[in-house]
Order: structure tokens, then sequence, then C-alpha cells
């Protein structure tokens, strides 16, 4: 539990790296959390995306529960196609997760437009594309680290 926990805060770090780009950065914390619901689906891992949500939140001055509410939803998406996603091929995964990203950041237009803010929808369509490119080398680094340190789950 603890390398997945630094490989939270890793893509937290990420995430402030690529902090300039603005809605054109790749969700890197929620690709994260997404590899290991893939990788060893458990409801434990709603609560991780509850805290990685927070800590977003919290980082990022938004409304406090906005990313945390989206990550957990998403996440049961995820756990509840996981029979689907595991078979399927990276690039595949990559189509299903810029779906799902894509409607992620609807509703954050969508609640950001009830709560009076504006936010460039072009640069949140790009910003879903690259999180699907970005996909692949989140997936074979964190296999990688998973193997490597021998965490529980299928190879």
């Amino acid at each position: 539990m603890l390398i997945i926990l630094i490989t939270i805060i890793f893509g937290l770090f990420l995430t402030l790296i690529t902090l300039p780009l603005g809605y054109y950065a790749p969700e890197w914390m929620l690709l994260v959390v997404v590899y290991w619901a893939i990788a060893m689906p458990s409801n434990n891992k709603m609560i991780l995306a509850f805290l990685s949500g927070i800590i977003l939140d919290i980082v990022f001055g938004q409304a406090l529960g906005v990313s945390s509410l989206f990550y957990v939803v998403l996440i049961y998406f995820i756990l509840r196609l996981y029979n689907s996603l595991r078979y399927m091929t990276i690039a595949q995964q990559a189509v299903v997760l810029f779906f799902f990203i894509f409607i992620k950041q609807h509703l954050l237009v969508w609640l950001y437009y009830i709560i009076d803010r504006n936010i460039e929808y072009q640069a949140l369509l790009i910003g879903s594309i690259i999180s699907a490119f970005v996909w692949p080398l989140i997936y074979y680094t964190l296999r990688f680290v998973r193997r490597k340190f021998h965490i529980g789950g299928m190879n």
C-alpha cells in the first residue's frame, strides 16, 4: 500500500509540474488511480480515489469535494467494467478512458457554470485527448513498479 501512496504522490507532483498548462494538462492523478483500480480491483480503490480527489481540491483551491466526487464516480464505473477493461489492449483502454475523462470534464464545465466560473471548453477537450495519449506511459510505468515491488494482483 505504501508504493501505491507513493505513486499517488508522484501523480500529484506531475500534476503540479504541468500546472502552467492549465486545462491542457493530462489528468495525472486520475490516471494513476485508474491504473491501480484496473491492476488491483477492490472497493478500497474508491477510498483512494476520494482521498486523491480531496488532495487535488485542496492543492488547486477548488470547491472541496468536486474532484473527489468525480474521481469516485469514475472509479466506480471502472470497477464495474473491470472484466472488460482488463482484457482490452492499451489503445482500447485509452479510448475508454478518453470517453470517461471527457464526460468528467463535461460535468466539471456544468458544475462550474452553476457556480459562475468560466472554463475554456477547447482546453478541456484537448486535455482529455492528451490524457488518453499519456495512458500507455502511465500504464507501463506503473506495471513496471508493481512487478518490481511484487504488489498483489495479476500480472
